[in-house]
């Protein structure tokens, strides 16, 4: 039974302080707070998720032990109680109207539609490290993602409906794009929401890298790995991601969210970076003769 307009999901794992400020910024909605819920979905954590009572919310909490954003926002969508439904992630700042214009974009197109919101990448100070400058370029782009038919699950709006009628995330896969494929082949429509805005913190070290291009690939894998000629397309896809690097270092002379050249070049140099270690693991994953890689191996918070 449906008792709000929407329903936002936010995993969680093993990031109080996030999760704090996240919440802080939807406590700080323009719109009235019983147009909806959140639901904050606990991957097991280390320390239990506590305090929720302390804001002006009509918050719940659930847990959910098997690993993985996509299970964990499983287990929301379980007990949501909206007619649409908004996944972000607890490390985002929510802008105060995101609700109000997600309810009325979304309220346009349909229960049969797909909202990829707009994610800002921010630096943590205000002259971004290289890793921040390479993020802030090279992360998520909404707009465009609404044109493949995807949307990052950082600020994706659906309704309830359509949600169940697709059916959930699925594990070991890129969640958020799988999902958005099989809400297309559906009949779903998707479009992008410049006003809807959530801010994510660019990834800052190497590590945090590292551990993205290792889960993502893996999820990669695992995808391809069940279709004909693996292979051969596996390697033709190292070699294109080693050699993408230098038509994608235009993006970042472009870049107007980086206004010092030495910031847009130092982006460019962690690209090269960035592609050649892809490119590196893709072949050892080859090499490794496994049928299936575990992505969930791979998070920066263990």
């Amino acid at each position: 039974m449906e008792r709000f307009e929407l329903s936002i999901v936010i995993p969680h794992f093993n990031d109080p302080a996030g999760l704090a400020a996240c919440l802080a910024s939807l406590d700080a909605q323009s719109c009235d707070k019983a147009e909806f819920e959140v639901i904050v979905c606990d991957n097991n954590s280390r320390q239990p998720v506590e305090g929720l009572e302390k804001y002006n919310l009509n918050a719940r909490l659930v847990v959910e032990t098997k690993r993985g954003a996509g299970p964990a926002r499983n287990a929301g969508v379980e007990i949501a109680q909206g007619r649409f439904l908004a996944f972000t992630d607890c490390d985002c700042l929510i802008d105060p109207d995101f609700v109000k214009n997600g309810l009325r974009r979304m309220k346009e197109q349909g229960e049969r539609s797909v909202m990829a919101g707009e994610i800002v990448m921010y630096p943590r100070h205000e002259r971004p490290n290289s890793v921040e400058a390479f993020d802030i370029v090279y992360s998520t782009n909404q707009e465009n993602y609404a044109k493949k038919n995807e949307a990052a699950t950082g600020n994706l709006w659906t309704s309830l409906a359509l949600f169940r009628e697709v059916g959930p995330f699925r594990s070991d896969v890129a969640e958020d794009t799988d999902w958005c494929h099989r809400a297309f082949a559906a009949g779903a429509t998707f479009h992008y929401g410049g006003d809807c805005i959530v801010k994510h913190p660019a990834r800052a070290t190497f590590d945090e890298l590292r551990a993205k291009w290792k889960r993502q690939s893996a999820m990669t894998f695992n995808v391809l790995k069940q279709k004909p000629g693996f292979n051969a397309r596996w390697l033709a896809l190292c070699f294109a991601t080693a050699a993408s690097a230098v038509p994608h270092s235009i993006k970042a002379l472009k870049n107007k969210r980086l206004v010092r050249m030495s910031d847009k070049l130092k982006a460019i140099v962690v690209l090269f970076w960035c592609r050649l270690f892809r490119a590196r693991i893709m072949l050892g994953f080859l090499a490794s003769g496994q049928d299936h890689i575990d992505p969930n191996k791979h998070w920066t918070r263990a």
